[in-house]
């Protein structure tokens, strides 16, 4: 019996410290919410335990929701892998013909198409993802049949970037000699003195061929994929 008024007399002085049920079973290794249910039957709290025992659930709370909110975002990162795994497995090996779909494509959204004048009338694919200057080099020189010597190459670089480092950097991307890359420094109106330093810290690659027959057979590429891609 005295045992039962010791734990009634611990759990009682924790309820008016501000602690939750399930934390006083756990401090007092007690297995029923009912026992101190009667227990705290009549008991009366000091506004002072009322605050601390709101704050305590209030912290009870948040300690809820961020360990649900971390391991959502585990599953969340783990969802995500596996997606992205189960879309490199599903591309499998990339043939010649899809390759050069792939290569019209790029060029259709990020190529030079103007025919306006004649200086326009060449090939020139600009971007600053390394992956997708490389795959298009490799549609250049698989597909097309480009001879190393025909690629030309620059990069557009704001002021703030070493163009020692684009060239290096562009150079071991493409396969092409560093010093192959003409440089041109930009800024525009709209950016000047707002841009982020490190924003495309190697710059914006172009790949440049002079060949007006080039040009216009990449041009039927992409009439052709509009023609065979219409509903």
């Amino acid at each position: 019996m005295s045992s039962i008024i010791h734990l009634k007399s611990k759990a009682t002085k924790l309820r008016k410290a501000g602690k939750s049920y399930s934390e006083i079973l756990k401090e007092l290794k007690l297995s029923s919410k009912g026992t101190l249910s009667a227990w705290f039957k009549n008991l009366e709290l000091s506004s002072r335990s009322r605050q601390l025992l709101e704050k305590n659930n209030n912290l009870a709370i948040k300690r809820g929701l961020h360990k649900f909110n971390l391991e959502r975002s585990q599953k969340i990162i783990k969802e995500n892998e596996y997606a992205r795994t189960e879309g490199s497995i599903h591309m499998g090996k990339i043939s010649s013909r899809e390759l050069m779909i792939i290569g019209a494509a790029l060029y259709w959204g990020e190529g030079t198409k103007s025919e306006r004048s004649s200086s326009n009338r060449n090939i020139a694919f600009a971007n600053s993802d390394p992956d997708m200057i490389a795959t298009f080099l490799r549609f250049i020189r698989d597909i097309l049949k480009i001879k190393e010597e025909r690629i030309r190459a620059g990069i557009h670089i704001y002021p703030n970037i070493d163009q020692v480092l684009a060239r290096k950097y562009w150079s071991e991307v493409t396969g092409l000699p560093a010093d192959r890359f003409y440089i041109v420094t930009q800024i525009s109106r709209a950016s000047q003195n707002k841009r982020p330093y490190n924003s495309l810290p190697y710059g914006t690659a172009v790949i440049k061929i002079c060949n007006r027959k080039l040009f216009f057979k990449m041009k039927g590429m992409i009439q052709g994929l509009i023609n065979n891609t219409k509903t």
